[in-house]
């Protein structure tokens, strides 16, 4: 009896001694600068120092709600989505009704978005109670934007983003860049799923431009209602090599195999010499120029297009002499009103990147480009 009532004990006590708050060492020793220094190292992507910082700060206090929240966002961003969700309802419970840590709440779940499928009710779910607290709370609104435009919901995340902005507080200049992309994805208007996920790439490589040309312009649809070319006419694909017939290595397997073997076999996109595709190599306004331009020879059975403003002097553009490879399509997209060069510097920047959302709009621009020929 008495050794029973001894472990008893002994349980009760090692129970207590870790479910006591740990006494500060300092007087910064605190769960708030703890978790402002968590959330820092989030910001520095240093995980590992932010969930030592966010796991002090909860050691300190065990009712400490921000710390909970602080733990969960970085155990979404080591994708351990059942951490993070134990760690956002401790957050929960402790909060009450503070918005900063239901605003937090929302954001882990929207880092979830690849790990859960109901991540966007969950998020909304926090991230409205936030609002109930404070409407015009600046980081709730943030990310409620933010919810909405990684659940394609374009115009709404636009509408947030704004709201942001127009408050210019904290989270104003991270929002503006934001809103700018909402804007641009809801001119261009994706009608695919396909390029509704596009539009959020910062960089798109060459399987997503053939996934674009084959989703949002349906090439194969435009190529077929064509009228039968003349006899003389090739298309640029079957000038460089019958590439309908050739299946590089590189592409067997991808995920874009399909999209990739239509834009090869309409002679949209082509071949490097070493006979392969190169489906991730990120694209370039350059390679964006010259796709357009062979769908352009490829639509009005017009070969002439291929060399008509080569050896222009002086060159139009800043930047790139007129003997550059991809002069002559930079300069047919530009005169055709398909892609714009600088209207201060001249400039076309040949090797900057494409995001998807101008990859949409260059897509919109050559669908009103292809309307006037035909």
């Amino acid at each position: 009896m008495k050794n029973t009532l001894r472990l008893t004990i002994s349980i009760v006590l090692v129970f207590a001694f870790f479910n006591c708050a740990q006494k500060p060492q300092s007087a910064l020793d605190t769960p708030e600068y703890h978790f402002k220094a968590g959330l820092r190292a989030v910001d520095e992507d240093n995980l590992s120092g932010a969930r030592t910082s966010f796991q002090r700060a909860v050691d300190l206090d065990r009712k400490f709600a921000p710390g909970y929240a602080g733990l969960g966002l970085v155990d979404a961003l080591e994708d351990n989505a059942s951490a993070a969700k134990m760690n956002v309802n401790k957050a929960a419970m402790h909060a009450g009704r503070d918005p900063d840590v239901l605003a937090l709440c929302g954001r882990v779940w929207i880092e979830m978005r690849n790990l859960d499928k109901t991540w966007f009710n969950n998020a909304e779910k926090y991230l409205t109670n936030a609002l109930r607290k404070d409407e015009n709370h600046e980081a709730t609104l943030y990310y409620l934007g933010l919810a909405n435009l990684y659940n394609y919901n374009f115009r709404n995340a636009e509408g947030f983003f704004k709201q942001v902005v127009d408050g210019k507080g904290e989270y104003a200049a991270r929002a503006d860049g934001k809103w700018e992309l909402s804007q641009k994805v809801v001119r261009a208007v994706p009608g695919t799923m396909a390029g509704k996920k596009i539009a959020l790439q910062e960089k798109i490589n060459r399987a997503d431009l053939a996934v674009l040309f084959t989703e949002e312009l349906q090439v194969g649809e435009l190529i077929s209602k064509l009228p039968a070319p003349p006899a003389t006419f090739q298309t640029p694909g079957q000038v460089a090599a019958n590439q309908a017939e050739i299946k590089p290595a590189d592409i067997t397997g991808h995920w874009a195999e399909s999209w990739i073997g239509d834009m090869l076999k309409y002679g949209v996109m082509d071949l490097s010499p070493d006979g392969n595709f190169y489906p991730g190599e990120k694209i370039t306004r350059a390679n964006y120029a010259m796709a357009v331009q062979r769908l352009l020879v490829i639509a009005t059975r017009d070969n002439s297009l291929e060399t008509r403003y080569f050896g222009e002097s002086p060159s139009r553009f800043a930047d790139v002499p007129s003997s550059h490879f991809a002069y002559n399509a930079m300069a047919l997209c530009t005169e055709r009103g398909i892609m714009k060069s600088d209207m201060i510097t001249s400039q076309f920047n040949p090797n900057g990147p494409v995001s998807g959302a101008d990859a949409l709009l260059i897509i919109r621009s050559l669908q009103n480009s292809l309307r006037q020929t035909f």
